[in-house]
């Protein structure tokens, strides 16, 4: 501790030093000295060290460590930039090829939904809505009540996945309603690019006039696979 405070202090005097000149402090063991090589400490060159080894680089060292690691920080900010403008690129391009086409099985279904649709609710959504898939290509066992589908698996056995509520909404995409007490068998319902549609068409995504709990589900060939493109961006910065 106490070899410490005599560096500490050397290094004190050495920066208000000022003209050329050597100091020498001896202790029991230990000598410090402080020999500077310039009158002008912009310029100067301190250097300090002991009989023990130990040794403080010279201003100019320390300014040129100082700069070598804001030059790494910058190139590891201009690398970060580019994996950012990749992922950026890479998802734009996920996004036009996720797009469900004319001929796709989503787009097949919701233009089977749209075509039967009554123009008021008959109470049978889940016979159309399953009818429409099953049209387009999906393979499942029929369930009896709307929310079944949600909560036995049925959707995801054919091909779906469940996504966010809050995502773009995009032709195929199923929305199916929770069973309540006044709504026993729940809801389920398609979007055919423009309108939502059950049995009927709805005028808006939710056919009650309340607030009711319910779960989205897209065709798993349409859902962006962000996380394989984290992973991705995650071993490029790893391989730098």
């Amino acid at each position: 501790m106490k070899q410490a405070l005599l560096i500490l202090s050397v290094l004190g005097m050495g920066i208000a030093q000022t003209s050329g000149a050597a100091i020498t402090i001896s202790q029991t063991n230990n000598t410090i000295t402080n020999t500077s090589v310039a009158s002008n400490y912009g310029s100067s060159k301190n250097i300090y060290s002991t009989s023990s080894g130990a040794y403080v680089s010279s201003n100019d060292e320390i300014s040129q460590a100082i700069s070598n690691l804001s030059a790494q920080a910058k190139q590891k900010e201009n690398q970060l930039s580019s994996l950012n403008s990749r992922l950026y690129a890479e998802k734009q391009q996920q996004q036009v090829n996720k797009v469900p086409d004319s001929n796709s099985a989503p787009a097949i279904a919701a233009a089977r939904a749209s075509k039967v649709a009554l123009s008021g609710s008959s109470g049978y959504c889940a016979r159309y809505v399953r009818k429409a898939l099953q049209s387009a290509g999906y393979e499942f066992t029929p369930n009896p009540s709307a929310y079944q589908y949600a909560t036995r698996g049925t959707l995801e056995k054919a091909g779906f996945s469940k996504i966010s509520n809050d995502m773009p909404t995009q032709v195929g995409d199923v929305i199916v309603y929770d069973r309540s007490s006044k709504r026993p068998h729940g809801h389920i319902q398609i979007f055919d690019g423009e309108n939502w549609i059950s049995d009927f068409r709805q005028n808006s995504i939710s056919p009650y006039s309340g607030v009711y709990a319910y779960t989205t589900w897209r065709d798993s060939k349409y859902v962006d696979d962000a996380s394989a493109s984290d992973r991705n961006i995650h071993l490029a910065m790893n391989d730098k």
